[in-house]
């Protein structure tokens, strides 16, 4: 009997921990995104636009990568997401070229982005820090 009390209780502590996504779950993010607006620090929800010219874009790849312009691996990619509140783990499916760039670059640690997605507008939050708004590229 208490082993099976044990095994019960393992199996809902088991079941209690927080669901992670999977590849299909974050299908929605993967294409290229291109910076329309940041967000003010104001604490206020005000956007200043960004022109084309000073904008950039990046890509999420199937497998959650984030990729630069180019196709590369993003400098100082995370290593999850947070897609809509849920916690998407990035483990790369396929091989990664270096990122000549990556080497000029002093990161920040900031190990997960917060990304929130509504129709083609995705809202990315760095370190919990004021947003930034892409659209699709």
């Amino acid at each position: 009997m208490k082993t099976f009390l044990v095994f019960l209780l393992s199996v809902v502590l088991l079941s209690c921990g927080d669901k992670k996504l999977g590849p299909e779950e974050i299908s929605p993010l993967v294409d290229k995104w291109r910076l329309e607006a940041v967000e003010e620090a104001t604490g206020e929800k005000k956007w200043t636009p960004v022109s084309a010219k000073d904008g950039y874009v990046f890509e999420v790849r199937y497998d959650g990568v984030i990729l630069d312009a180019g196709g590369l691996p993003a400098c100082c990619a995370p290593s999850s997401l947070l897609f809509n509140g849920q916690k998407f783990v990035i483990e790369p499916k396929e091989s990664l070229p270096q990122n000549p760039r990556c080497a000029l670059v002093l990161c920040m640690a900031c190990d997960t982005w917060d990304m929130n997605l509504q129709n083609d507008t995705l809202i990315v939050r760095y370190c919990s820090s004021a947003g930034s708004r892409f659209v699709r590229e």
